[in-house]
């Protein structure tokens, strides 16, 4: 821990107009810590009005609703946001005009941002017209890359995964993952991912600007094209930093250590004068590395006399969860603020709902249990009491990929999984989400009152009639939606289309699904950030997870990282689930831990 940090409490007031780091570890109370600074800001600043604010940007939307609830009747000079919402809000939207002649920006059509979706009819048309086209020769030819499965599901997963990141120059330039551009080949019981050609790939790479401004002439902005519209916005036009920072004096971000470069980049130009920048975090809990978060930025963030403090206290936990905490990391080590003794934390050997089961026995069958998992088909599982081991996450990726031989069956798949998840996140709760979702099928209609009004009435018919779908296979479903939301969609003849419909159920697909801010008590690992628990049941895949506590690597492994998470959200009573462990792993973990076969 670097001695010229200042320790610091969650009743600690530091000064107003200093720019701030906090590290704080779990349960340090470090949102109460932040609710009570915007609350001294607001009362003793001699810079709000009436029209200036203080901007909070936090991680997710549960976040911003437990800040908002904790400041009470002070919100109304306080914008607590996303920080997408915080930049589409105040910078694309009303600047988006500046950049219709440079990126083909279709203005008018802009609704808000989404996630990123790839539309293969704008693949085609991309491929068709690509500026190197005549470089593409067989069997990667233009024509065997719009019309070959082998080839269209490759391309397609690897343009879904586009993202921007700076080049030498300090520019922005859009770049693909070629490890995205893969199929799944069936091998009898085994599965190989087949990759698109490299030579090919770096033909199509030259030009994603061209293919992005197929979207952007539409008015369809995803999330990581609000980071780049943004910060071109902020260096080619510096007046919208005056607006900012005449706007927000003050600006906070929570959960800074999830942050992209681009991200970190946009808050350095605002906080450059007039805007006191502070930000909150921890370095051991950045697991958002797929977004392009790392966990160094946040120790290497800089601004000119900025103050660093450090949070060590844990608030939240029991002496037995604080040792098992601190056994994994070094760089703090948590004070036992409850010093409350608390159970042994319990390693259970056997089936995840048998643990799921056993663990909330233990709980005394009244006390809150939150299951926490490390991908969305095992969270849903555990969610819908599901029995018996869910192995495959893919099942919707494979049945776009079988269901894709013709333009119409393309779109007889993209209805069904559409609707399936517009059920699936209306039940949880995100109508928004449910709304938007059939709105993008909507093919033939362009007024967007219509629109709504189409797909609330697709929603209505689909959840009325959840009862008569939700434990039959995929096929029923499909013929639900044909005979009720839309005629249109193609029939089948026999084929590997049809027997993927009869073979999978609509629950195994609809396990599959991502809900966004999950509120339920089983959830992946990554949404219950920020949260706390009474009680967790950490579910693993196998025995090899747990050198985590044999050989802790916070710094360096994601994945340590993100058990050391899920472990930290625990109140009471933690419990870990792996399937089985060998003697060896077993006489390591005897000290740590209750061992209990289930």
């Amino acid at each position: 821990m670097d001695s010229t940090m200042i320790e610091i409490n969650s009743e600690f007031l530091i000064p107003l107009e200093n720019h701030f780091r906090v590290a704080a570890g779990p349960g340090a109370g470090k949102t109460y810590w932040l609710v009570q600074h915007i609350k001294n800001v607001l009362h003793h600043s001699q810079r709000l009005r009436k029209t200036r604010k203080i901007a909070c940007i936090t991680y997710t939307n549960i976040a911003v609703e437990t800040i908002l609830n904790r400041l009470g009747t002070n919100v109304n000079q306080v914008e607590v946001s996303t920080l997408h919402s915080f930049l589409y809000k105040h910078i694309v939207k009303p600047y988006a005009s500046y950049l219709e002649g440079d990126y083909n920006l279709n203005v008018k059509e802009m609704d808000g941002h989404e996630d990123t979706v790839v539309h293969f009819k704008k693949v085609q048309h991309w491929i068709e017209n690509h500026s190197n086209v005549d470089q593409l020769k067989p069997p990667y030819s233009m024509k065997q890359l719009i019309m070959l499965k082998e080839n269209t599901v490759p391309i397609t997963r690897w343009l879904h995964h586009l993202t921007y990141q700076f080049d030498e120059k300090g520019g922005l330039t859009i770049v693909g993952n070629r490890k995205k551009a893969y199929r799944i080949q069936k091998n009898g019981e085994k599965e190989e991912r087949k990759y698109l050609n490299k030579l090919c790939l770096g033909i199509l790479e030259t030009d994603f600007l061209t293919y992005k401004k197929l979207y952007w002439s539409k008015g369809i902005v995803d999330h990581s094209d609000v980071l780049f519209f943004s910060y071109q916005l902020l260096r080619k036009h510096p007046f919208i930093l005056e607006v900012l920072r005449a706007k927000f004096p003050y600006l906070y971000i929570d959960e800074f250590q999830d942050t992209s470069p681009i991200q970190v980049e946009i808050l350095k130009l605002i906080g450059t004068k007039e805007t006191v920048v502070g930000i909150i975090g921890d370095a051991a809990q950045s697991i958002y590395g797929f977004q392009g978060a790392l966990p160094d930025q946040f120790a290497s963030f800089s601004l000119p006399n900025l103050s660093e403090y450090v949070m060590k206290d844990n608030r939240r936990s029991t002496n037995s969860i604080v040792d098992l905490l601190n056994l994994t990391r070094k760089d703090i080590q948590q004070n036992k603020y409850r010093n409350i003794a608390g159970d042994k934390p319990k390693l259970l050997l056997g089936k995840r709902i048998d643990a799921l089961i056993r663990a909330t026995e233990l709980c005394n069958d009244e006390e809150d249990l939150y299951s926490l998992s490390r991908d969305n088909p095992t969270s849903n599982a555990m969610r819908k009491y599901s029995l018996g081991d869910v192995i495959n996450d893919k099942l919707i990726e494979e049945l776009l990929e079988v269901d894709k031989s013709t333009s119409s069956n393309k779109y007889r798949s993209r209805v069904v999984v559409t609707c399936l998840k517009s059920v699936e996140y209306a039940r949880e709760g995100d109508m928004k989400k449910a709304i938007r979702e059939l709105e993008s099928i909507e093919k033939d209609i362009n007024n967007k009152e219509e629109k709504r009004k189409f797909a609330l009435k697709s929603l209505f018919f689909l959840l009325n009639e959840y009862d008569t779908f939700m434990d039959k296979s995929l096929y029923e479903f499909y013929s639900f939606v044909k005979n009720v939301i839309r005629t249109e969609i193609s029939n089948f003849g026999k084929g590997a289309a049809r027997t993927f419909y009869e073979n999978y159920t609509y629950e195994q697909l609809a396990l599959c699904v991502s809900i966004t801010d999950d509120k339920s008590k089983h959830k992946t690992i990554h949404k219950s950030k920020g949260d706390e628990f009474d009680n967790v049941l950490l579910v693993l895949e196998s025995s090899d997870e747990l050198d985590f506590f044999i050989k802790p690597n916070l710094k360096n492994n994601e994945e340590h990282r993100i058990s050391y998470v899920a472990l930290s959200r625990a109140r009471e009573r933690v419990f870990i689930n792996v399937p089985f462990i060998d003697e060896t792993i077993q006489s390591k973990l005897e000290g740590l831990f209750e061992i209990i076969y289930v």
